[in-house]
């Protein structure tokens, strides 16, 4: 079988074997290296057979061409379309108790976008969101980053993130922007309003003006300077969602306070 362009390509370990464990109502077939032997290869091919998943063992250079790199580890899976939401499919199926969610504004490079679905479906979040336009899509290369993440996390894209932001608002939700000159200082022991919804921004640009004017809050990550003046983006994301997954778990002060009657926030 020849690789078209039109197929959904999922590569790596952690990712294939995330997809699989979905079934057949997830995965078309199976690619695999001959030499992909050892305990990843087997159950791979064990978890084929048993959902009735077609097998085809390919050429690493074969596979080098479907996966669209050589990063792939020996395996890939054809998949069917992953699910992307619309935005109000995406807050209708929030869970009641409201976990934290991440407004992506125009995250370019495919690893940081993985690298960040990752932590936070490591974390807990509830899903992410960004736009349509000016933002890295969900190819082989951002699953593989993101390691099985979007076969468990909702995901939607929008056409306006600024217009997002203000839904997500009317949801319940809080926005806290990453922000390099937020007034919020992270480690400070100001209390975060929640539930959160984290807004961050592309790599090099940070958040774009409009959609940081509709956030509540900017939080910056205090930097000791020198060399190092900057984090990758998603670094960043995952030290300020570590920050506001242990708030919550901690306190339930400010969860669901309307703004108004919310003793320890402060529009920044």
């Amino acid at each position: 079988m020849s690789p078209k362009k039109s197929r959904e390509v999922i590569c790596g370990v952690h990712a294939t074997l995330a997809a699989l464990g979905r079934g057949a109502e997830r995965v078309k077939r199976l690619f695999i290296a001959p030499g992909r032997k050892g305990e990843p290869g087997t159950l791979a091919r064990e978890m084929a057979e048993k959902g009735g998943i077609p097998v085809d063992e390919i050429p690493t250079g074969r596979l080098d061409d479907l996966a669209g790199s050589r990063q792939h580890q020996g395996m890939a899976v054809e998949v069917h379309p992953t699910p992307i939401l619309t935005l109000d499919a995406f807050l209708e199926g929030l869970p009641p108790e409201k976990p934290p969610i991440l407004l992506l504004d125009g995250i370019q490079d495919p690893r940081n976008l993985g690298a960040i679905l990752r932590t936070a479906a490591a974390l807990g979040a509830g899903g992410a969101l960004w736009p349509k336009d000016s933002a890295a899509e969900l190819t082989p290369s951002v699953a593989k980053a993101a390691a099985g993440a979007i076969e468990v996390m909702p995901l939607a894209c929008v056409t306006n993130m600024s217009r997002a932001v203000e839904a997500v608002k009317k949801a319940g939700y809080w926005a806290i922007a990453g922000d390099p000159e937020g007034k919020v200082v992270l480690g400070s022991n100001e209390a975060l309003p929640m539930p959160a919804a984290l807004v961050l921004g592309g790599e090099g640009k940070g958040v774009r003006r409009l959609v940081r004017k509709n956030c509540d809050v900017g939080v910056r990550i205090p930097l000791s300077g020198g060399i190092v003046s900057s984090l990758n983006v998603s670094v960043a994301a995952g030290i300020l969602l570590c920050e506001i997954v242990s708030q919550a778990a901690k306190s339930d002060i400010v969860r669901g306070v309307p703004k108004k009657d919310n003793p320890n926030f402060t529009k920044a």
